[in-house]
């Protein structure tokens, strides 16, 4: 197929493309090491189970596929599409080989990549919130509470979740509120998730960088004390990390804080936070609502574009992460800088 045929298909359906180029590259793989079992081929591919076996039902009733008591293996009609599908599947083999990389180096449960690079391309904005969307009902099995940060990509995400069933789960703002544009805030996106999963959301009526006595007398109103019980029992922390500077700005830091910053080599910025490409906290100290979050909640964190990937390896660095959500630009670089 010809790849500017396949660009083509991708940028006016990129959610689509992801399931055939799936499809394909399972259907290429059963021709190539058939009879072979779902299980052992999602090992191989270093797929979940549960995508392997929904794309090998696909193929199996479009009549590409047979299941056999050996595995699976492909028919006469599949065979005759196998180089259709090799020329499809090569990119998603090459994102699967990157997820897998990360996810091995940075010890990351799951690692979804998106084609494309936000720093060239904004598009690739929209198709990593949707991904990170899709990924997260799947990190949200047996949750109960989910805390989420602010900022413009969480924002794109909670508008991303596609109807679906309810999930039993209550949203709440994993920081406080910050200058910057209202649809961004850690309270709207947090009710922006609720609305999309079909949760309940608790906000959070405190300004970013409270101090632990203004926290300690605010927390004697009932709805703030039970936000704040609830962020530090989250079972499921979803947040977004931006470079140090840009969350610098953000917060519209003096131009001496922002030198004392680059003095102590932070390169991160997550939830108020500031950190070195280490993972250390460094600079003006974690602000205190970030610091309440459960430490032991199951942690996401998305970041897309070249220009973020020492971001991302320094969030991975700080804390253990179920979930991470990036594009091949950022992927490319990190794996540059891991030598990998």
């Amino acid at each position: 197929m010809d790849t500017s045929m396949l660009g083509t298909l991708f940028a006016i359906a990129p959610d689509l493309m992801e399931a055939l180029e799936l499809r394909a590259l399972v259907l290429e793989r059963v021709a190539a090491l058939g009879p072979i079992g779902r299980r052992a081929l999602a090992q191989r591919l270093h797929l979940p189970e549960r995508a392997v076996r929904s794309a090998a039902d696909a193929l199996r009733a479009s009549g590409c596929i047979d299941q056999t008591p050996a595995g699976m293996a492909v028919t006469e009609r599949g065979r005759a599409l196998v180089e259709t599908a090799r020329a499809v599947s090569g990119g998603r083999r090459t994102l699967a080989a990157m997820e897998h990389a990360l996810s091995d180096r940075l010890g990351v449960a799951r690692v979804c990549v998106v084609r494309g690079d936000a720093d060239i391309e904004e598009g690739v904005l929209k198709e990593a919130a949707q991904a990170a969307a899709r990924q997260l009902r799947f990190l949200l099995q047996e949750a109960h509470v989910l805390a989420v940060s602010g900022g413009r990509l969480a924002a794109m995400m909670a508008q991303a979740l596609a109807p679906a069933a309810p999930v039993d789960v209550t949203v709440v703002p994993a920081q406080g509120g910050v200058s910057g544009p209202m649809d961004a805030q850690a309270n709207a996106v947090a009710e922006s998730f609720a609305r999309g999963l079909g949760g309940r959301c608790r906000l959070l009526h405190l300004p970013e960088g409270i101090g632990a006595q203004a926290v300690e007398e605010a927390a004697r109103v009932p709805q703030v004390r039970e936000a704040l019980e609830l962020l530090s029992h989250a079972d499921v922390l979803f947040y977004s990390v931006s470079r140090a500077m840009e969350q610098a700005a953000r917060r519209e830091l003096s131009a001496a804080e922002c030198d004392a910053l680059r003095r102590a080599g932070a390169v991160a910025g997550a939830l108020g936070a500031y950190y070195d490409a280490e993972g250390r906290r460094v600079g003006l100290g974690t602000p205190l609502l970030g610091r309440m979050a459960n430490r032991g909640a199951r942690a996401a964190v998305i970041a897309v574009g070249r220009s973020r990937a020492q971001a991302l390896l320094s969030a991975c660095m700080h804390r253990e992460h179920a979930l991470l959500i990036t594009d091949e630009g950022a992927a490319l670089r990190m794996m540059a800088l891991l030598r990998v």
